[in-house]
């Protein structure tokens, strides 16, 4: 017995020691701070001889700088830049941090973004597809073009069709504007598929700047479907030997249509026998059920049932039909209805709970669910279906009665007391021999290291939280710095050369708070104020442009240098105002 406890508090210290050691190493290894780091992607559709951007985000700091040599073994790196964002709202202090690479792939197919090491952190892996080069479309020569795609040119009513409009220049370009789309023949129903995107692209021994956007189209009945021509314009930058050009007196419009696109839409096949018209790429019918093996009668059971359709929006997809089923209640909630967006078009998902609450004990059996639909791409009906379910369910009282029909515990027979008349011999007292003391000490021994080893255990924890706590209260307390002049030119230089009029605004009021410090500046309207021309007629012109939102190409130029102009004026500025209050008053006459 003296040996089996002395073993059962041996493996107790062993417990103690392990989880204090574990504990100890998790709170003060790396791994508790590891960044996040998310990837994502500029477009889904790319060709091998285009440009795209790759972002890296992260919500915390790093552990170092990013190595991107990896990227080299597919891909060829054109540019690289960096950007960070700092917000405290209500308290909270959030930071984010953002690595954009602008690559070329080297070769077509399915391609994998290897992980990136930043330090002891790294970004997930991600796959992407490059497809083939394209031929050449109104000739490799010409310096300015606009093209309409279609991603068919035979469909079926309420199909999706994908139209891109695409403008191409060989030169620089100062605005631009895309014809709305235009159709005829047939009543289509049309949606945007995201903003419009900018890449680069060669076309024969050219290379081009390329503005691109893309919609689905639905059209809503058979016949002859016409997109007219799409027109494109841009402001064309001419020979400028000044880079400021605020009335774009060196530029010219050019306007280029594109041809026209026919699409025979087909009437719905005759073989096509379902209750509700669905044409789509692929359809998915999901279900979700409790794992439970047994089920009482009065609770409920929640099944989800989701139906997810490529090619068409959650609008045009059918309703689940649930049949009666004897002793067996359905509550459905309201269909839960999304779209999500890509490149490649819509996927339309519906989503439905019902509970299920059966009133009698006994089997039951869903039936199966068939949707029929018909695949565009194959030109095939097909069915998506769920399996049929069966599910026991047992009476509300089986526990109770179970418990009832139990048989009670048997009765202990009373112990009986010795009695004091009763002999009691030498032999039945227990000896206290030498190994018997040295168990004893021993087990104490053992207890007070594993107590002690728990109160340090509780220690480091209290010692580690009341650390964070301290250093989460100096962060949050902390106002954040004013970066340094030199820090400010580099992010106005950076957001000058990305043309992104929301980075040049930022910039340009982070430059306000560092120049005009004695002053609240918290609009471009209110920093206009305080500076002469050209400036201000820059930032008039920005501020338009953000007021109106609007989607043309905003173009930025020489915004350092006149930033650099304007500070030495202010600093002129500021010292004659100190010199003339330093100056005494006028005597009385």
């Amino acid at each position: 017995m003296m040996l089996f406890n002395q073993k059962t508090q041996k493996t107790d210290f062993l417990y103690w020691l392990i989880c204090s050691l574990f504990v100890f190493l998790f709170l003060h290894s790396g791994l508790l701070y590891a960044a996040d780091i998310k990837v994502q992607i500029d477009r889904t559709q790319i060709e091998l001889n285009e440009t795209f951007t790759l972002h890296f985000e992260a919500s915390d700091d790093v552990d170092d700088d990013p190595d991107f040599s990896p990227l080299e073994k597919d891909f060829r790196i054109i540019n690289k830049s960096t950007s960070s964002n700092i917000s405290i709202i209500n308290g909270q202090y959030q930071k984010n941090l953002r690595w954009s690479v602008s690559l070329m792939a080297l070769r077509e197919g399915d391609l994998v973004i290897p992980s990136i090491s930043f330090g002891k952190d790294s970004s997930p892996q991600y796959q992407l597809h490059i497809a083939p080069i394209q031929q050449s479309k109104q000739g490799a020569s010409a310096d300015f073009m606009s093209e309409l795609d279609i991603s068919t040119s035979t469909a079926y009513p309420q199909s999706q069709i994908i139209v891109t409009q695409r403008l191409l220049s060989s030169r620089n370009i100062s605005g631009y504007e895309f014809s709305s789309l235009k159709t005829s023949g047939v009543n289509v129903s049309t949606q945007a598929l995201g903003d419009v995107k900018q890449f680069q692209t060669r076309r024969g021994n050219k290379a081009y700047l390329v503005l691109e956007q893309r919609y689905a189209i639905f059209p809503q009945s058979a016949g002859k479907l016409v997109i007219e021509p799409s027109i494109a314009s841009a402001r064309i930058a001419l020979n400028n030997r000044s880079g400021f050009d605020p009335f774009r007196s060196n530029t010219e419009t050019l306007r280029r249509a594109s041809a026209q696109k026919t699409i025979n839409v087909k009437p719905v096949p005759a073989s096509f026998k379902g209750s509700h018209w669905l044409p789509a790429n692929e359809v998915q019918l999901v279900e979700e059920f409790p794992d439970n093996t047994t089920y009482k009668v009065g609770e409920p059971v929640t099944r989800t049932l989701s139906l997810l359709v490529d090619g068409q929006t959650a609008s045009q997809l059918p309703e689940f039909k649930l049949p009666d089923i004897n002793n067996l209640k359905q509550y459905p909630d309201q269909p839960v209805l999304n779209d999500s967006t890509s490149d490649t078009g819509i996927t339309g998902v519906q989503q439905i709970k019902v509970a299920l609450i059966p009133t009698v004990a006994g089997s039951y059996t869903l039936p199966e669910i068939n949707i029929a639909w018909w695949n565009v791409q194959t030109g095939t009906l097909e069915n998506a279906q769920i399996a049929a379910r069966t599910f026991k369910v047992s009476p509300a009282s089986a526990t109770a009665k179970g418990t009832a029909n139990s048989q009670p515990p048997a009765l202990t027979a009373p112990t009986t007391p010795t009695l004091a008349s009763e002999t009691i011999q030498p032999s039945d007292l227990p000896v206290a021999s030498e190994t018997n003391i040295r168990n004893q000490a021993s087990d104490s021994i053992w207890k007070f290291i594993a107590i002690g080893l728990f109160i340090i255990w509780l220690v480091t924890i209290a010692v580690f939280w009341l650390t964070r706590n301290r250093k989460s209260r100096a962060t949050e307390a902390t106002p954040p710095q004013t970066p340094s002049l030199r820090k400010i030119h580099q992010q106005l230089n950076e957001a000058c050369n990305s043309n992104n009029p929301q980075h040049c605004k930022d910039a340009l009021l982070a430059w306000a708070r560092a120049i005009l410090s004695d002053k609240a500046v918290c609009s471009l309207g209110e920093l206009a104020l305080y500076v002469d021309s050209p400036l201000a007629d820059f930032i008039q012109s920005l501020n338009s442009h953000l007021y109106k939102q609007q989607d043309s190409h905003w173009e930025c130029h020489n915004l350092i240098e006149l930033c650099k102009s304007s500070e030495n004026t202010i600093q002129s500025r500021t010292r004659h105002a100190q010199s003339d209050k330093d100056a005494l008053p006028p005597l009385n006459p």
